[in-house]
C-alpha cells in the first residue's frame, strides 16, 4: 500500500487544477535485488491505478537518477495502434536508492466549445471555456537491495517540484510521509491530495488530503 501511495502523490502533487490529467510512474517491484528484472510503466488520466499509459509524444523525458546522482535515460516507445507509452524493462545492478522520473511536454491546454486544444492561449482561440498552463512531473523511488541512499531527495530541475523527504520503504502504516512543493524555487503553499491502489474506483477520489505549510511542507498520514 505504501508504495502504491507514493505514486499517488506524484500523480497529484503535479498535477495543476482538478480537471487537468495527472500522470504517475508505476514500478512492479519497489524493492528489488541487485540485478533482478523490473518492468517500468506510466498511468495517465483520473483513475488510479487504472488509467491507460499516456501517448508517447506527450512525455518529454523518461529517466532514472542513480544512487550517485547520474541520470540514466530510458527510452519512450509507443506501443499498440494508439501509440502510448510502452512499458520499460530494466536491471538495476548496483544496491541503492534509485528515483524514477517522468516528465510530461508543458503547455497551455485550452477547453473551448469544441473540445480541447493544446498549445494555444485563449487569446489565440475562439470559444474559450477555459484555458490554463500545464506543467508537472511523477516520480518512484525504487531501493535495490539493503543498502539505501538519499537519492530520493533530488528533485527534477523544474519549476514545479515534489521533494520527498523520508525514504517511503523506511515507512510502516500510521507513520507519516513529508514531502516538499516548491514553485520558482520558493515553498510552495497549495493543497495536497493522495491515495493508494484499491482505495476507489471512481475519478478523482482521494483518501488523504492536507495543505503544505509555510516552508511548502505537508505531512502525508501512511
Amino acid at each position: 500500500m505504501r508504495m502504491s501511495l507514493i505514486a499517488a502523490l506524484a500523480l497529484v502533487l503535479c498535477a495543476t487544477p482538478l480537471w487537468a490529467h495527472y500522470l504517475w510512474v508505476n514500478v512492479d517491484n519497489y524493492h528489488p535485488k541487485p540485478g533482478q528484472e523490473i518492468t517500468i510503466s506510466l498511468g495517465w488520466g483520473h483513475l488510479f491505478p487504472n488509467s491507460p499509459p499516456p501517448k508517447a509524444d506527450r512525455i518529454e523525458k523518461l529517466y532514472i537518477v542513480s544512487p550517485e546522482g547520474k541520470i540514466m535515460p530510458l527510452e519512450v516507445k509507443p506501443g499498440g495502434e494508439e501509440g502510448r507509452v510502452a512499458p520499460v524493462k530494466v536491471r538495476l545492478e548496483k544496491e541503492g536508492t534509485y528515483l524514477v522520473v517522468a516528465e510530461p511536454k508543458s503547455g497551455f491546454v485550452a477547453k473551448t466549445t469544441r473540445g480541447y486544444v493544446r498549445g494555444k492561449t485563449k487569446k489565440e482561440l475562439k470559444n474559450v471555456i477555459r484555458c490554463f498552463w500545464s506543467e508537472s512531473c511523477a516520480l518512484a523511488v525504487i531501493n535495490v537491495g539493503e543498502a539505501f541512499t538519499d537519492t530520493y531527495k533530488k528533485a527534477p530541475e523544474r519549476r514545479y517540484q515534489l521533494v520527498l523527504l523520508e525514504n517511503p520503504v523506511k515507512l510502516k502504516v500510521n507513520d507519516i510521509l513529508p514531502v516538499k512543493v516548491m514553485l520558482d524555487g520558493k515553498p510552495h503553499r497549495t493543497w495536497v491530495y493522495a491515495t493508494y491502489s484499491g482505495f476507489s474506483s471512481k475519478k478523482d477520489t482521494f483518501a488523504y488530503a492536507t495543505r503544505t505549510s509555510k516552508e511548502g511542507v505537508a505531512e502525508i498520514k501512511l
